[in-house]
């Protein structure tokens, strides 16, 4: 069975067994960093610009960051740009910090004498143009659309490559991945496959079933029974694959139950969970240890660095002078 295929079956029973995917969480925690650092770059021009001509008296403004204001209207006219059905989870005080963040973090950039290049930028346009298929013109109307030019999306870049450039400098050159971390990473985890019924009584029936293979069969024996009787929606085509898995990914009783056993071995009582009763069978993994290395070592690296970026980034907010002003309406605190 391909590995690729495997993990596009796996991602079916996740809903039903694990609590969360390490990978997908922590791919999601980048690009969330990125999207940040997009959404609060968003007219950054017309920020600066805005803020050189407020006086330094508080009216109009809601924070000052080392004595720089920023000002309300920035803020709402920010917030006019967030879609209808997100405002229910994104408040001005969310973009407030996103803008105080970027300050602070594009300051940093300035202080370190950080430069991104036109061609840079362009690059990067050309390169976003090229993956959705979109033209030149197609650009223009999808940015007019939202009411922006082709002007700010170039700051947009500009300032996402400027704190791409700082992070890597100052914060992802000092992260280091070590043997050791890689190998108790590729030890925390194990592969195993199940099957999913919603009686104990069937449960116990395929137990039964399964002690007639020899160890060479069971591995196919338990796919087949996995594909005619498991519930779980992923069988039909996964035979009860479930790939590798840490701990913390399944619900506890499957988990303990799964990394209790031994390779080749299967539970000899069924296990009940809240989706029902399952039968577990623990597999050797697919892949060696060097094998993994590179794939571990990549994942772990990620994991560090999106760990690090908010470090980062309440280290240089405590460094800069900030003042809050700004209060959302029926709040009394609000940052």
């Amino acid at each position: 069975m391909a590995k690729d295929k495997k993990s596009k079956k796996h991602a079916s029973h996740s809903k039903r067994t694990k609590k969360v995917d390490n990978k997908q969480y922590i791919l999601g925690a980048v690009v969330i960093v990125v999207l940040v650092a997009v959404v609060a770059g968003l007219l950054w021009a017309s920020y600066r610009s805005g803020s050189e001509r407020v006086s330094a008296q508080s009216e109009g403004v809601a924070a000052f960051v080392d004595g720089t204001p920023i000002e309300i209207a920035y803020i709402d006219d920010q917030y006019s740009r967030v879609p209808e059905q997100y405002k229910e989870f994104v408040k001005k005080s969310d973009l407030l910090n996103q803008t105080i963040n970027e300050f602070v973090v594009i300051g940093k950039a300035e202080s370190m004498g950080i430069e991104v290049t036109t061609e840079e930028v362009e690059a990067e346009v050309l390169a976003a143009m090229e993956s959705s298929g979109m033209s030149e013109e197609d650009l223009i109307e999808r940015l007019a659309e939202q009411g922006l030019s082709r002007d700010d999306l170039v700051g947009i870049y500009t300032k996402q490559l400027t704190i791409n450039k700082l992070l890597e400098k100052d914060v992802f050159s000092q992260i280091d991945i070590s043997d050791e971390e890689i190998e108790d990473f590729y030890d925390s985890r194990i592969r195993a496959m199940h099957v999913l019924v919603e009686t104990e009584e069937e449960a116990e029936e395929i137990i039964t079933d399964l002690m007639r293979f020899s160890l060479e069969e069971i591995e196919d024996g338990f796919s087949d029974i996995a594909t005619a009787s498991s519930t779980d929606p992923s069988a039909a085509s996964n035979g009860g694959d479930l790939g590798e898995f840490g701990r913390g990914q399944m619900v506890p009783p499957f988990e303990e139950a799964a990394f209790s056993l031994e390779e080749y071995s299967f539970t000899a009582e069924p296990i009940q969970t809240d989706f029902g009763y399952h039968v577990i069978l623990k597999l050797p993994k697919e892949k060696s240890f060097d094998e993994q290395y590179d794939e571990i070592k990549d994942a772990l690296l990620t994991q560090k660095k999106a760990s690090a970026v908010p470090d980062y980034v309440a280290k240089l907010r405590s460094e800069a002078d900030i003042e809050i002003l700004y209060k959302e309406e029926g709040s009394e605190a609000l940052v």
